[in-house]
């Protein structure tokens, strides 16, 4: 049955919100809102009442001025303030197996924190069925984190529909705008100030995920042509994220060895006539990457 209705996709980074609304009849799409705004849950010094306030506030603000009747919200998470973590399982493996691992996981990486005041899932990278064994990833956030967004949204009776990991909710939007992902086996980047998180996708799958820690714009530039040269096989790399801009992704051409491109997660969404775009959103529109995609994801 085709999916109907609108939803406000919001991707939570280290200093900003990138929200959007998007209206979703079947296979067509219209985006009915866009625009960006401080992060408050990332200062240090702000309680946690006051951030969920502020963080209130800012969403009414932007459900307002677009007149949005949206009820159904769906947010991509940073995966900087995430724990990602991959590791080895038998096929035969239990859930309740893999849940004690991924708790061991975290006893070793956070001591001073029980493994309750997390909510972890997984998902399988690779499994080879010949030796029984697959390759899984473990994704891991703080409860105090969601508890605060699930407050905002309460506050404004909104419902919260999806909380995903901004990486995997860009992947979505490179599947849904470039259908010929399917064919190809590509490198999907993320662009975040001191972090590159990395994913191969062969057919639209995504095979193996890792991310590199950076400091300055050069060694972002370094790391993608090292990348270009050394990653066999990939067709070309689709880069996204809040940090990237127009030099920057001129420098990473540059330095590349290969085909470079700027994820457009609009690209098969309609433009509402109600809704004025600035000019400079067809360069910008990869830092709307990860709220487009959590806004399309359907399960």
């Amino acid at each position: 049955m085709p999916v109907t209705g609108s939803v406000i996709g919001l991707s939570i980074g280290q200093e900003s919100v990138q929200a959007v609304a998007i209206d979703i009849a079947g296979h067509v799409f219209t985006l009915l809102a866009i625009g960006e705004f401080p992060n408050e849950f990332a200062s240090t010094t702000m309680k946690q009442e006051e951030a969920v306030s502020r963080f209130s506030s800012h969403i009414f603000d932007f459900i307002r001025s677009h007149a949005l009747k949206s009820r159904s919200v769906s947010v991509a998470l940073d995966t900087t303030n995430l724990f990602l973590n991959t590791f080895p399982a038998g096929s035969q493996m239990s859930q309740a197996e893999i849940n004690d691992h991924m708790n061991w996981e975290l006893a070793q990486y956070f001591p001073e924190i029980a493994p309750r005041e997390y909510i972890s899932d997984t998902h399988t990278l690779v499994e080879n069925q010949a030796e029984r064994w697959r390759e899984l990833l473990s994704v891991s956030v703080r409860r105090t984190e969601v508890d605060a967004i699930t407050k905002s949204m309460t506050r404004l009776g909104l419902t919260l529909n999806i909380i995903d990991v901004d990486h995997f909710s860009a992947e979505t939007a490179l599947r849904i705008n470039y259908p010929d992902t399917n064919t190809k086996y590509l490198a999907l980047v993320g662009i975040k100030p001191h972090r590159l998180d990395v994913s191969l996708l062969k057919k639209g799958v995504m095979e193996s995920y890792s991310y590199l820690t950076v400091d300055t714009n050069d060694e972002i530039v370094e790391r993608f042509g090292i990348m270009s040269r050394d990653t066999r096989g990939i067709f070309s790399i689709v880069a996204y994220g809040p940090h990237l801009d127009k030099d920057l992704l001129t420098d990473i051409r540059r330095g590349s060895s290969m085909l470079v491109e700027a994820l457009n997660p609009l690209r098969r969404v309609n433009v509402a006539s109600s809704l004025n775009l600035t000019e400079n959103l067809p360069v910008l529109s990869y830092r709307f990457a990860s709220a487009v995609g959590v806004a399309l994801r359907r399960e």
